[in-house]
């Protein structure tokens, strides 16, 4: 799914004078969940707050983490939404195990066909019975207090369409890589700032497992043709209905491997093509509140995506975007701007 469009592929860490950070909030304390009775079965029958959707492909190695990460939250109700994407590893078995030891918070689904990433996510809000929805992709992991700190923010504040938290960034084997944020405190930001600012400026706001939102609030599904920012355009459907609450803890941590669909996108023009699309919808949008500094900001990371899918675009397309989304005249200084990057991610590590 969406990786930050900031030219390291990390996304900037927020500055205190950006505009779309909103307003502080005082700390948000968990509501009770409503009670209910627990299900002998997967199925439940009485309704949930939170569906914690898995969509799962070949994810067997760290759906069991990710599985417990859930479980082991301090939020009892939710359920948990598996819908497998007709994966050939131990997918089906190691959630069949769970079953049968008694996880009845557990629903499990098996598409019978492929349908792609972005198909699989809508397939799971069409299973999902909960109130708020919250995404957990298959290799990521849900941290401690995400479900209560994330579903008492949409119980405390009903203008807010999307809750957000910071994420750590983690490897293959858990490791930690980083951190990523939208904003240093717990803010309320409206939502045509926040839309503005990452239009212009890459996914601060943060991957599907890094949000949470109510169901009844969605104006349709993830577009399944644009597979690299079908979340963040998601984000905007739903920002334009509100704000955003950005919580400044990480509630997530985001795992980075060398399998991901997002590897796919960069290695190839999606990365590019998204961008314009995405762009062309919402740049016309009155509430923008554009800048020449934005303008040109936008401009050089659009040059920089071109020069980093630049062997997978025609010569007539690449020379059209750097006409009218980028810069001909900064194109020839993206290899300097690549080993400056490539020499801070080193000196960090």
């Amino acid at each position: 799914m969406t990786q930050s469009n900031t030219p390291n592929g990390h996304g900037d860490r927020a500055n205190p004078n950006d505009e779309g950070r909103g307003r502080r909030v005082r700390s948000l304390s968990p509501t009770s969940p409503p009670e209910g009775e627990s299900d002998k079965v997967s199925l439940r029958d009485a309704h949930v707050k939170v569906s914690v959707c898995i969509p799962t492909y070949n994810t067997a190695e760290y759906l069991g983490q990710a599985i417990e990460s859930v479980l082991e939250q301090n939020y009892p109700d939710f359920e948990i939404v598996i819908v497998d994407n007709c994966s050939t590893d131990q997918t089906d078995a190691l959630v069949s195990t769970m079953l049968k030891a008694g996880n009845g918070n557990i629903r499990f689904f098996k598409n019978e066909t492929n349908i792609g990433l972005v198909g699989n996510l809508n397939r799971c809000l069409d299973h999902a019975t909960g109130a708020y929805v919250k995404f957990l992709c298959a290799d990521d992991l849900l941290l401690p207090g995400c479900l209560q700190q994330m579903a008492a923010g949409l119980d405390s504040h009903q203008s807010v369409k999307l809750v957000s938290s910071s994420r750590l960034l983690i490897d293959e084997h858990g490791n930690h890589l980083g951190a990523r944020e939208y904003a240093a405190g717990d803010t309320i930001v409206p939502g045509h700032q926040a839309i503005t600012r990452c239009l212009f400026g890459g996914n601060y706001i943060g991957e599907p497992t890094a949000v949470m939102f109510r169901k009844n609030d969605l104006k349709g599904y993830f577009r399944e043709d644009m597979p690299q920012l079908s979340d963040m355009e998601m984000w905007f459907k739903l920002l334009e209905q509100g704000d955003l609450l950005n919580l400044a803890k990480p509630l997530c941590a985001i795992r980075s491997h060398a399998a991901q669909m997002t590897h796919a996108n960069v290695r190839s023009s999606r990365i590019v093509e998204d961008n314009i699309k995405i762009f062309d919808i919402y740049s016309p949008k009155p509430y923008l509140k554009t800048t020449l500094l934005l303008s040109l900001r936008h401009k050089l990371l659009m040059t920089y995506r071109v020069w980093k899918s630049r062997k997978y675009l025609l010569d007539g397309e690449k020379k059209m975007v750097l006409s009218r989304y980028a810069s001909r005249w900064a194109y020839p200084l993206m290899p300097v701007v690549w080993l400056m990057l490539e020499l801070k991610k080193r000196l960090a590590g």
